[in-house]
């Protein structure tokens, strides 16, 4: 006879799938690490550049059990140029176009800079905060710091999920994302990118390294990328000028 495998739930990272809507309609489903769901709506939304503020949206529900969000905004949202009812892997992206609306974006001016070695310390504050990897393992995590602290931190199965989730906290702080970094575990990627863009954020850092198509398009945008950043000797790839001395 054939065993039966019984699935153990101890020291599991959980991933499960949370649906979207935006004005009634079905935008997103993500497979996530199903808490902080608002913050996770909130940053999505805004890192895809549909909405610009959190005055944006007027009403915001998360029901965990149901597995849905609930959002309504107070601006027209044009649809026809949204990918709709799509489903966003742990492991994966936003699925970015590189269409007009990218080239629309401004190049990023900012006079926001920090030490390699502070960026290196809020770094391992931002591992040393990571519970849920540390319980489970297979999670990761994504900080927004203004150089002296730790403004928000979400760790998530997905790396993207993380990031929309610290940025959903940095808009509803109303954090001004243009003297910040927006740090990550994960690779970096155009995604990631882009997400930092949509905010303004002029730096991107992980313990990861950035694609060579993310560094292109950071290069135009204006974004400073550091990779490697757990290791004695970080790579700092554009922008050196921020890095202070």
């Amino acid at each position: 006879m054939k065993e039966t495998m019984v699935l153990q739930k101890v020291n599991i990272c959980e991933e499960e799938p949370v649906q979207l809507l935006l004005n009634g309609k079905d935008l997103v489903t993500f497979m996530c690490t199903p808490n902080e769901l608002k913050e996770l709506a909130m940053g999505h939304l805004l890192s895809r550049g549909i909405i610009k503020s959190v005055k944006d949206i007027t009403s915001l529900g998360a029901c965990k059990d149901m597995k849905m969000i609930f959002a309504t905004s107070s601006i027209e949202v044009d649809f026809g140029g949204i990918e709709l009812n799509t489903v966003l892997s742990s492991g994966c992206g936003s699925g970015v176009k590189f269409n007009e609306s990218i080239a629309k974006l401004p190049k990023i001016e900012s006079d926001f800079h920090i030490s390699i070695e502070k960026v290196k310390k809020i770094a391992i504050e931002m591992f040393s905060k990571a519970n849920m990897y540390r319980k489970y393992g297979g999670m990761h995590c994504a900080a927004l710091s203004d150089g002296r602290e730790i403004l928000a931190l979400s760790e998530d199965v997905g790396r993207h999920n993380a990031v929309d989730k610290v940025l959903g906290k940095g808009i509803l702080k109303e954090v001004n994302f243009s003297s910040t970094m927006l740090m990550t575990t994960g690779r970096i990627s155009t995604d990631m990118i882009l997400k930092a863009a949509n905010v303004a954020c002029p730096f991107v850092v992980s313990r990861s390294i950035p694609t060579t198509s993310a560094l292109e398009l950071a290069n135009n945008l204006g974004i400073t990328v550091i990779g490697r950043i757990n290791s004695s000797n970080p790579i700092v790839y554009m922008y050196e000028e921020r890095i202070a001395i």
